[in-house]
């Protein structure tokens, strides 16, 4: 006689079975260089919220849960690396360099050279609306997966993870002139010579609310080092930011 033990796992074997047959899952496993115990967690890992459905209002069936878990061990793991690695950085200068590493843009920039957006299970309505190219979507769900792999297989596997996708470019996002804080590099010019905090002042926004234009000027003091325009006010004062670190190397303020 079959106990209910017995049963209970080979149901969930079956499940896992399953799971596993699924080609896209398996395609996905060689990408990211993991082969899952249990797929279902992989399954879990790539569905967005909107496929979980107005039943599911705190989103226990989509990834939200796991990227919450997968964020806490990225952060740890480029914090470890970072430390083992540069043995000749500040402790500011290292919270900086993984500011950027964990940042929305670079996880979202590995999980789409990885062609995740490609797995993600969604709504039609959310695919149509770009949401297998949308930065965000992808960056959460990198963090989902690396909470799916730990789970499934523990902290060793998800650094092995880290290490296959992320930890090599690293100098290479730190090198890309995209990457720099502008912003945060003309604050502390301006406050290492005493000329206090950079002002920013919106002085144009044009065209319809779904295509804003904004202008933004900045001003160290009361000098006037440079106007930058974007989509929205934070790319603005970023591109006047640049601007003004180009003049104050120039020596256009002292």
């Amino acid at each position: 006689m079959i106990s209910i033990r017995k049963i209970l796992s080979l149901l969930i074997s079956r499940k896992k079975t399953q799971a596993c047959a699924d080609p896209r899952l398996v395609e996905f496993q060689s990408v990211i260089g993991y082969k899952f115990r249990d797929a279902a967690l992989l399954k879990h890992a790539l569905t967005h919220k909107s496929c979980a459905g107005q039943d599911d209002p705190r989103g226990l069936k989509s990834n939200e849960r796991l990227e919450f878990l997968g964020d806490s061990f990225i952060n740890c793991l480029v914090t470890e690396y970072l430390y083992r690695t540069h043995p000749d950085k500040s402790e500011g200068h290292l919270s900086k360099i993984k500011s950027l590493v964990v940042s929305r843009k670079i996880l979202g920039e590995v999980a789409w050279g990885l062609g995740m957006g490609n797995f993600l299970i969604m709504s039609h309505a959310e695919e149509k609306s770009g949401g297998r190219e949308r930065v965000s979507t992808m960056s959460n769900a990198f963090e989902a997966i690396a909470g799916a792999i730990y789970l499934d297989g523990g902290i060793d596997p998800v650094r092995k993870f880290l290490e296959m996708c992320l930890f090599g470019r690293i100098a290479g996002f730190l090198e890309d002139e995209r990457n720099v804080n502008y912003k945060s590099k003309i604050l502390e010019m301006s406050q290492r010579d005493g000329l206090g905090i950079p002002r920013y002042v919106t002085t144009e926004a044009t065209g319809p609310d779904h295509a804003k234009q904004f202008t933004v000027k900045i001003y160290i003091g009361s000098v006037e080092m440079g106007e930058g325009s974007g989509q929205s006010k934070k790319i603005a004062q970023q591109v006047a930011a640049q601007t003004a670190v180009a003049g104050y190397d120039k020596g256009i303020i002292g």
